[in-house]
Parts: structure tokens; C-alpha cells; sequence
């Protein structure tokens, strides 16, 4: 809160809030990503998701990217369709019970304040449409048409054809009546 240099209080008002953003934080001190994928390093990363962090927030908290976690599930669910077992597959479970995990807690804080009118779940429902986009966002539409607004309208080339004889017809009627001089006025 902003004071003139010459104020004094004897305490801060309760209101203050701090927000200190390197109050937890940690450098890794690492020179560059992790790419070999541990249980550890895996449960750490699913654990953060759990929680609510993005996958790239997630990633960089443990030392790597998000382009390499992707990786790793994709190698999991390769290995998964074929049937195999490894640190990948129990990678690629775990993670989606952690993102699943997160989204139930989404969905009970929005059942539970349901009835709340103060309650604005704008939030929960960005947060559940970027976790899961394919259950959680409405399809988009095949384009825009006359009938909903669009710039454009969908005609045949006939059709297209026809309006621009037309339009080209009032033009050239117009131009030629400019280029006429004005009738002389009958002198009295």
C-alpha cells in the first residue's frame, strides 16, 4: 500500500496482502532439461499435476520441459499399445490418474457451490477446458455462414457470377449518367 514518506503507523491494516514471489522459490542449478525419465522424477512430476500445475509449470519445477514429458507419454502410450511395461507405462498412468485427479477436485468445487451466487466459476471452467479440451470444450462449428454473422456467405459460382454482371451493369449505368453533361437549364 502506497503512504506518503512522512507516514506512520504503528501497524499494518489487516487488508495487506504480500505477495512475495520469490518467497519459495529454488534455482535447480541444473545446465540444462533432465530427458531420462526415473519413478522418481516421475511421481514428482505427476504429484505437481495433482495439485494443479500446467504441464510446462510441472515440468519446470522438476528440471525439464514440457516437450520432453510429452515425449515420455508418447513413448508410454506407444509401449502401452503394444503391451509392454516400463517406467514409460507407469509414467503415462500415473499421470493421467494425477490429471484426472485434479480435474475431480475441479468438478466437486464447482458442484459444491452450485447454489452460490458469489461463487464465479469462469476458472474452473478455463482450468477444466485447458486440462481436457476434448470432454470439457464445446466443438467449433464447420465455418461461418450468412445465417450466424460471418463475414463471408457461401454461394455457387453461378450465383457469384450473376451478382457481379449485376453489379457490374449498375456501375457502368451510373458512370455513363456522370458522364453526361447536365441538361442547360431553359433560360425565362
Amino acid at each position: 500500500m502506497a503512504r506518503h514518506r512522512d507516514h506512520k503507523t504503528e501497524r499494518e491494516p489487516e487488508e495487506v496482502v504480500s505477495l512475495d514471489p520469490l518467497l519459495n522459490y529454488r534455482p535447480l542449478g541444473k545446465p540444462g532439461p533432465v530427458t531420462t525419465l526415473t519413478p522418481q522424477l516421475g511421481a514428482q512430476l505427476c504429484r505437481r499435476i495433482a495439485a494443479g500445475d500446467t504441464l510446462r509449470d510441472a515440468a519446470a519445477a522438476v528440471g525439464t520441459t514440457d516437450s520432453v514429458v510429452q515425449g515420455w507419454r508418447t513413448r508410454g502410450a506407444e509401449a502401452i499399445e503394444r503391451g509392454a511395461e516400463d517406467v514409460y507405462t507407469a509414467f503415462v498412468m500415473e499421470y493421467e490418474a494425477a490429471a484426472a485427479h485434479f480435474r475431480r477436485v475441479l468438478q466437486a468445487s464447482a458442484m459444491e457451490n452450485i447454489g452460490n451466487r458469489a461463487f464465479n466459476d469462469k476458472f474452473v471452467r478455463w482450468r477444466l477446458a485447458t486440462s481436457d479440451p476434448k470432454n470439457f470444450t464445446l466443438p467449433r462449428t464447420a465455418g461461418p455462414t450468412s445465417s450466424d454473422g460471418g463475414a463471408f456467405e457461401l454461394v455457387t459460382p453461378e450465383e457469384a457470377q450473376k451478382t457481379l454482371a449485376d453489379r457490374l451493369a449498375r456501375f457502368l449505368d451510373n458512370e455513363a449518367k456522370k458522364a453526361m453533361p447536365a441538361p442547360a437549364e431553359a433560360e425565362e
